[in-house]
Parts: C-alpha cells; sequence; structure tokens
C-alpha cells in the first residue's frame, strides 16, 4: 500500500478543514453535557406536566448516576449512529463525483490504500471524540448525582464503539457500491434498522454484532461482557472492508 501513511495524514488533516470536525464531535460533546443535566432535570419536568392536567399526579424517585450514563447511551443509539451513516454516505461516492478520487489516484496511491485510509481516519476520529465525550459525561455525571461507578460506563460506551466502528466500514462500502450519495446513505440506514429489527431475536443478540447495542444497555446495571457480538462485528468489518477494496479496484473512475 503505497504512500499509505502519508494519504492517511492527508485525510486527518482534511477532516480538520471542513464541516466533518462539527458534526459528530460537536455531537457527542453537545449529548455529554446534556445528557446528565436531563437526566437530572427530567423528573421535575415530568411532576410539573402532570399537575398541569387536573387530577393528575406523578411522582418519580430522584434521577441517578444509571440514569445519566442512560441517556448518553440513549442519545448514541438513537442520533449519533445515524449522524455516522449520513456523513459516511459520501466518504467515496462524493469524491468520485468531484473528480477528487481521480486526481488522488494517478498519483503513487493504490485503491487499496485509498479505501483502508478513508476507513481508519473515520475512525480515528470516532474514537477520540466517542473517548472525549464519555470523560467529559462521566465527569459532569460525577459532579451532579456524586460518585459514579466508572468502568459499567466505559464498557457500555466500548460496546456501543464497537457497533459504530462497524457502521463506519459498512458505510464506506455502500459509498464505494453506489456512486449516488442518497442512495448510499439510504442503504446505511436500511442496514441500521434492519438491526434493530434483527435485535428482537435472543439469537442474533447473543451471537451477532445486532447484540453489541443491547449489551451496551445492559452493561450499566452489571450485564456480563460479551463475546461472539464482538467477534462478529470485528468479522464483519474486515469483510466489508476487504468487498470494498474489491469493488473499488474494478470500477471505473
Amino acid at each position: 500500500m503505497n504512500g499509505f501513511s502519508a494519504f492517511l495524514g492527508k485525510e486527518l488533516q482534511e477532516i480538520k478543514k471542513t464541516w466533518r470536525i462539527w458534526v459528530i464531535p460537536g455531537m457527542l460533546l453537545f449529548f455529554a453535557v446534556s445528557s446528565p443535566l436531563l437526566a437530572l432535570l427530567m423528573p421535575t419536568l415530568i411532576s410539573s406536566m402532570a399537575e398541569s392536567q387536573p387530577g393528575v399526579t406523578i411522582t418519580l424517585p430522584p434521577a441517578t448516576w444509571v440514569d445519566a450514563y442512560g441517556q448518553f447511551l440513549k442519545n448514541l443509539n438513537q442520533i449519533v449512529l445515524i449522524a455516522i451513516v449520513i456523513t459516511g454516505a459520501g466518504s467515496i461516492s462524493s469524491e468520485r463525483a468531484s473528480g477528487t478520487a481521480v486526481l488522488t489516484l494517478t498519483k503513487p496511491i493504490a485503491r487499496s490504500t485509498f479505501i483502508l485510509a478513508k476507513i481508519l481516519s473515520q475512525s480515528i476520529l470516532l474514537v477520540a471524540c466517542s473517548a472525549l465525550g464519555a470523560i467529559l459525561c462521566a465527569a459532569l455525571t460525577r459532579v451532579i448525582f456524586g460518585p459514579a461507578p466508572l468502568w459499567p460506563f466505559a464498557e457500555a460506551v466500548l460496546l456501543w464503539l464497537a457497533y459504530a466502528l462497524l457502521l463506519v466500514t459498512v458505510m464506506t462500502l455502500v459509498s464505494v457500491w453506489f456512486p449516488a450519495r442518497g442512495a448510499a446513505a439510504g442503504a446505511g440506514l436500511a442496514f441500521l434498522f434492519l438491526n434493530f429489527l434483527i435485535a428482537i431475536w435472543a439469537p442474533a443478540v447473543r451471537y451477532t454484532f445486532a447484540g453489541l447495542l443491547p449489551a451496551a444497555s445492559k452493561a450499566l446495571v452489571g450485564q456480563p461482557p460479551v463475546v461472539w457480538p464482538l467477534v462478529t462485528a470485528a468479522g464483519m468489518s474486515v469483510v466489508c472492508a476487504v468487498v470494498a477494496v474489491r469493488i473499488f479496484r474494478r470500477q471505473e473512475l
């Protein structure tokens, strides 16, 4: 893979100069701050709304660190994953449409380098921002709710991150496969929602990567670590990367 390090460095520099540096990082940092605050205020908000209705009384127990961490994970599952799909849809297709891919590949850059550097640069950004968001959320949770265990939260975020990294690779594949960004986004959303449906089936949760998101939520309450979902996620990531490279090698730019 000629020039892999140089091309990876270029990709990381481009991320810092484009809108991508604000979307997912901005979301993660926003949810890191807002999730503990929302968990703290939610019982009061619900009680206030109930009091506005005659004869309705709702009393909720005080929020705890579990609610803060759970709110953060809920935002990751519902919003950040969709953002990964939308931003990843144009990772390859937009460069082909604009002619940037052709210009890059006229230099001594292998097509495998082009694909793998794209995956790795997006993964580095996601890992770094997820770690920063998790640290900020844990620190604010401790300030608001007092001492809170860190390992269950760290395990939950790591399980979510394993799924998010798989999604990055899947989006690279569909961005190679479909020339239109909208079609790639649609395929990515279909993959995401299909996983949500499959997660209803217990064997799929136990043995496939569809079980990563449920396992992340259960990790907060002491769920034992999962093995097969992590193994299948890693295997699926490798398969998607290999298929993306092979398809890209055969395409005319």
